[in-house]
């Protein structure tokens, strides 16, 4: 069940085109394998911990996928040299359409060529117009107001849990969001899927004093009806989705990530 929900929203994903850019940042609590869904125009922002006092640092095995354009890459130590924290960061910009993996090993300089201490291995998908040359110097992410912010749970069959966290932004002329999909305990290790899109907002048809949001990047288009603190599904009518008994599967506001 889970590869088959994802496979079906990584290949709709494809379909779903529009201009923004956001930003998505991952770190190690997304765990070592993660799925990344971008249009042309996003960032994609990796921060790893680090030991510095041992030498160990992060570092891209071979060639980024030719879909990222590289915005830079540092190294910080935390309480003096000696010190034992640190991060590698990582950032780069999507510029082109395609499938690649990003792969980033950690350790010593010889050890990451040949035995790496972790590996942290990304699956990218870019879809949407590729980024002229100069559309790919601009500005990589604008300004971005969070609009909201919410979370939920839900069952998985072969996995110990979904956990959803949604944030819609919004720029002049741009509304994107980040939607964050973790399956806990998935066959291989909990596994981390992240995509980007874009939301409207419009008044209700069944309702006309509703707040609906409408939400393109996945297999059909999503709809949710603004309720407090809360967004509740709603099928191609504007009804609310049933939940199984004793489940609520609205979204319920919350902090960013």
């Amino acid at each position: 069940m889970l590869h088959r929900c994802l496979r079906l929203a990584f290949t709709a994903f494809l379909l779903a085109s529009s201009a923004h850019a956001v930003a998505v940042r991952l770190t190690e609590r997304d765990g070592s394998r993660v799925q990344v869904a971008l249009h042309p125009g996003d960032v994609l922002r990796i921060e790893l911990e680090t030991n510095p006092v041992a030498g160990l640092q992060w570092g891209v095995r071979g060639h980024a996928p030719q879909q990222l354009m590289e915005l830079g890459k540092t190294q910080r130590v935390f309480g003096g040299r000696m010190s034992d924290l640190g991060t590698s960061r990582f950032a780069w910009r999507a510029v082109g359409e395609g499938d690649g993996e990003l792969t980033l090993v950690y350790g010593n300089s010889a050890s990451r060529a040949a035995t790496p201490k972790k590996t942290y291995t990304v699956q990218l998908v870019v879809a949407g117009e590729a980024l002229g040359p100069e559309e790919a110097q601009q500005p990589p992410v604008s300004q971005m107001e969070q609009v909201g912010a919410y979370e939920r749970t839900e069952p998985c069959g072969d996995c110990s849990g979904l956990a959803e966290h949604l944030v819609l932004y919004r720029a002049p002329g741009e509304t994107p969001f980040v939607l964050r999909r973790t399956y806990k305990d998935a066959p291989g290790g909990t596994l981390t899927s992240v995509m980007t899109g874009s939301w409207t907002s419009s008044k209700g048809t069944a309702d006309p004093t509703a707040t609906i949001y409408t939400l393109a990047a996945s297999s059909e288009t999503s709809i949710y009806r603004l309720d407090g603190d809360r967004l509740v599904g709603l099928d191609a009518q504007q009804i609310p989705l049933p939940s199984p008994p004793g489940m609520d599967t609205a979204f319920h506001k919350a902090a960013s990530p």
